[in-house]
């Protein structure tokens, strides 16, 4: 690339990864898809030299500020091993990435996906609680009569608020009504009219402040109502370059091959 060894070695350990290379639909340099022979495309060096980056995705919100800020505080900061990109968005484009990368990995044949989508939103939802053992526990959810915030575990069955059961089940819809007629819920399939006359006599779109009077104009006020709309977020992209070091590093501590002498 006409670069000295010792610039090549500064760029290497420099490099930190722009998000329209994270977000690239294809794989583009020096990224690549792990092939058959397991050797770069665009070098030929075998795995060993291959460096891994690790990006963990925050999304901004009153539940992870915190924390984030925490993680953040706690991360080693010599060598730059750990770097932090921003992204700006909205509720909806955060909802809607969630939803569909949480759809794409259901298998909508095998009943158990209700319980899947069922833990995953309630765990964005509520992220400070651990939901996995109260799933462990549970064998059905159900609206619970009682409450009026939260959830109560009995006997094996995980109760919800009211609000927050319906909720579920908009979400439940949303997941899997491009797969069959209607969306599949805990209560069984939905057609849209359905759906709304279900939340409409359960109350559910008068405590969201609904007030539209068909189904498509309703789903899509429940929609800005679930997904917080165009208010703006940030996406934190946690980037984790450790590796890339250690095989700079390595690397650095190889004597170079000479140049073959021109013809």
């Amino acid at each position: 690339m006409g670069l000295a060894i010792k610039t090549a070695h500064l760029e290497i350990k420099r490099y930190t990864p722009s998000l329209l290379e994270l977000y690239a639909p294809i794989p583009t340099r020096p990224f690549f898809e792990p092939a058959a022979d397991r050797r770069c495309p665009y070098c030929g060096s075998p795995v060993k030299w291959h460096a891994r980056f690790r990006v963990y995705r925050i999304e901004s919100g009153k539940a992870t500020d915190t924390l984030r800020r925490a993680l953040i505080k706690s991360l080693p900061k010599t060598g730059h091993q750990f770097v932090v990109i921003e992204q700006k968005a909205t509720g909806q484009n955060a909802f809607f990435e969630w939803l569909d990368k949480t759809s794409g990995g259901l298998d909508f044949d095998d009943p158990g996906w209700l319980n899947v989508i069922s833990r995953h939103y309630l765990s964005r939802k509520e992220p400070k609680v651990d939901w996995l053992p109260h799933f462990d526990a549970a064998h059905s959810i159900r609206r619970s009569r009682r409450l009026d915030t939260g959830f109560e575990l009995d006997q094996g069955r995980l109760f919800l608020a009211p609000a927050l059961f319906d909720e579920l089940l908009l979400v439940q819809y949303l997941a899997s009504r491009s797969q069959k007629a209607g969306g599949l819920t805990l209560e069984g399939r939905y057609t849209l009219p359905e759906l709304f006359s279900r939340l409409r006599n359960a109350g559910y779109l008068r405590r969201a402040e609904i007030r539209a009077h068909n189904p498509s104009d309703a789903l899509e006020k429940l929609l800005e109502h679930l997904s917080g709309g165009e208010t703006a977020i940030k996406f934190y992209h946690l980037v984790d370059r450790r590796e890339l070091l250690k095989k700079a590093k390595e690397i650095g501590l190889l004597n170079p091959p000479k140049p073959k002498a021109k013809p």
